[in-house]
């Protein structure tokens, strides 16, 4: 009889487990259906947001590296390249095609002049500079970036300032934030950083300090200009990075790397005429114009934008691009709200949105930097705008 009883109160106590374990388990499916609900609600991020910037493929591959010989579309082959010492291959002289690399991009405002300030590069290892006492690399690449951008698409306007980012290791909410200051200060569209990551040479001594062999090695290659199997190597290695200074975001991200001969024992200064008559010299100028080409092509497929001033209650604003960017009298330009979206996942952490709206800006007295402008149906603006010409 005893045994019985146990029996039973086992069988109780097993059924009331299984109980609990379903009540459990019911509503943790419950919780989790109530999450999907809420996740697939109604978003605080507007649905209407038709600007995001055009990226390249090279964001997808943050260390691509892209060496001085390397071939670009519609270039000549490494085959049929010239192979003079102090020359990269054909694909160094390749020329800007214009808006034929943009098949997706065509609208009338395409050559409206745009803006971009470039930051002053940084240096990941200070050293490496110490030979020839190359120390203007920061401020000298930034200056050969900006004359060849000036050269390869006249719809580009940069300039260079003094100082770079603050901390190119930053995350990317602050990097974004810095991007957005910097444009914000100089009043340009894009924004343009760097870092100088190395600039080693292979073997130091076979310049600074070479034996009897290699002495004679040096003078064979000086006087034959033959550069094939000289010791005297040096790399520069660069990463360049564009982003759009309204929103922050990265448009270009890339790693640039180049090498030529340095058989130059004086500290000549990276900012010296003697500097660029150095085989060396001669391929980091040809780097940076290889630079400057991609780079135009970046910004010349993005829009042009500009900040607008407007007062509440007046449908008269003030547009921050005139004349010196190609605007007219009678141009009209798209109206984009500058919208800022707080994060879902990060405390204290924003994103700038654009967000087209219906209206549309006339251009009715255009001066050399800015305009005064109409907003078409007589429309009040509330908020932070953007004129944008698609």
């Amino acid at each position: 009889m005893g045994s019985y009883i146990s029996n039973l109160q086992a069988r109780q106590i097993a059924k009331a487990r299984i109980g609990r374990l379903l009540l459990t388990l019911s509503m943790a499916f419950g919780s989790s259906l109530i999450g999907a609900q809420s996740s697939a609600g109604p978003s605080i991020v507007p649905e209407d947001i038709a600007y995001t910037p055009k990226t390249t493929a090279a964001d997808d591959k943050s260390n691509d590296v892209v060496v001085g010989t390397a071939e670009l579309p519609g270039t000549t082959s490494p085959a049929t390249a010239s192979t003079h010492p102090d020359q990269l291959p054909a694909t160094e002289t390749t020329q800007y095609r214009g808006n034929n690399l943009c098949p997706d991009h065509s609208g009338t405002h395409i050559n409206l002049q745009k803006s971009v300030t470039i930051t002053r590069f940084l240096r990941i290892a200070p050293q490496s500079s110490n030979a020839g006492n190359l120390f203007a690399v920061e401020s000298e690449v930034p200056a050969l970036i900006r004359t060849q951008l000036s050269t390869n698409l006249q719809s580009i306007s940069p300039n260079v300032l003094a100082f770079g980012f603050a901390d190119p290791t930053s995350n990317e909410t602050q990097l974004k934030q810095q991007a957005q200051k910097i444009a914000r200060q100089a009043r340009t569209q894009f924004v343009l950083s760097g870092t100088v990551d190395d600039m080693n040479m292979s073997a130091p001594d076979t310049t600074y300090n070479p034996n009897l062999y290699r002495q004679a090695a040096n003078l064979f290659h000086d006087v034959t200009t033959i550069k094939k199997f000289d010791k005297r190597t040096r790399i520069m290695n660069l990463s360049v990075q564009l982003r759009d200074g309204f929103t922050g975001e990265l448009l270009f991200n890339k790693q640039f790397s180049a090498s030529g001969i340095w058989n130059i024992r004086e500290p000549i200064g990276f900012d010296s005429p003697a500097f660029y008559k150095t085989h060396y010299g001669k391929q980091v100028t040809l780097l940076t114009e290889k630079i400057s080409r991609e780079i135009a092509q970046v910004i010349h497929c993005q829009p042009f934008m500009a900040s607008i001033d407007s007062q509440p209650g007046q449908t008269q604003i003030l547009l921050h691009g005139g004349a010196n960017n190609g605007l007219h009298a009678g141009d009209t330009l798209s109206l984009y709200q500058v919208v800022v979206v707080g994060s879902n996942t990060e405390y204290q952490v924003n994103e700038t949105r654009l967000v087209k709206r219906d209206s549309r800006l006339q251009l009715s007295e255009v001066y050399p930097s800015h305009s005064i402008a109409q907003v078409e149906g007589g429309s009040y603006l509330n908020g932070h705008y953007l004129a944008v010409g698609e």
